[in-house]
Order: C-alpha cells, then structure tokens, then sequence
C-alpha cells in the first residue's frame, strides 16, 4: 500500500469549509461543530469503480455511524448535479460534496495529478473539529473499512466520555 503524507497535523483543529451537497444545501463544519464527529472521505469521484465501491460500503453502516455521534461526508471534484443524481440512484444516506474547484481539497489531502482528483483520504475528526486520524491513499480500497473508522469513532469516544452518550 502506499500512503502519501497528510497536509495537516494530528491534533490540530481542520479548517473550515463550506460545499454544496447532494442533499439540495449547502454544507458547512460549522453545521457540526460541537454535535458530530465527522468522517470525510476525499474520493476520485463517482467515475472511480474503487471510490463508488467504498461510499457503497459505508452506506448499509451509516446507522453505526450515527450510534457513534459522527457523519460521514464524501468530497469530490463532481459537479453537485451529478453528485445529486447518483446519491437518489444509490440511495446514500450521507452527503456527497462538491469540491469543484479542488480548493477545499488542495487544503485537506493531496491530489493526484494524473486523474486531477483528490487523492483518496479518510479524515477522522472529533466534534471539537480535531483531527483524529488521516489516512490518504493511492487508491480507495487501500484505505480503513467500515469497521476500522467504526472503531477510530469509538476510541475519540471513550477518551472523551463527557462528550458523548454512549
């Protein structure tokens, strides 16, 4: 597998953005702050077979997802009309943004050159908007599975039992 080294520092709070979403609004960390830990997922897109792949993996556990106060929100450089068209096809719970620019992106995690597409990137964040965990890969199917964020989600919540329900 190979990784590529992260933009930002653990521990350090992520920066702020704010992109349309598949879900007809715009989303912002703010919308967050304080309530969700948050998993984002930077992705080739949905023309990347191993991209579609993952989002259609964390889909049958969103429900885990929210048991652990988190959400899930995958960014690409799709335009929001097409991102809107296959979140209704493949009835994804969670939000599909759209980062046409490659601003947001060029922020997070890296991109790669030669698909001009972010490279794909799990970022684990607390509800504080710490950065918990990164992990940015070559390909998609190179980075953690459901249960792996499942269980980085249940670590940020047993270090920080005030702030959490479970």
């Amino acid at each position: 597998m190979k990784t590529v080294q992260g933009k930002l520092k653990l521990g350090e709070i992520i920066p702020y953005f704010s992109l349309p979403s598949s879900r007809n609004e715009h989303i912002s960390l703010w919308d967050f702050k304080q309530k969700k830990n948050l998993v984002i997922f930077f992705n080739h897109g949905i023309t990347c077979s191993r991209c579609t792949s993952k989002l259609k993996e964390l889909a049958p556990n969103y429900a885990k997802f929210v048991e652990h106060e988190a959400e899930i929100l995958a960014v690409s450089f799709d335009i929001v009309e097409k991102l809107k068209t296959y979140a209704a096809e493949q009835k994804l719970p969670f939000h599909l943004l759209s980062d046409e620019t490659g601003k947001t992106t060029r922020e997070f995690t890296s991109t790669d050159a030669e698909r001009n597409a972010p490279s794909p990137s799990f970022l684990i964040t607390d509800r504080f908007g710490v950065l918990r965990h990164q992990e940015i890969a070559s390909e998609a199917r190179e980075l953690l599975d459901a249960d792996e964020i499942l269980s980085w989600l249940l670590l940020i919540q047993l270090e920080c039992p005030e702030c959490s329900h479970l």
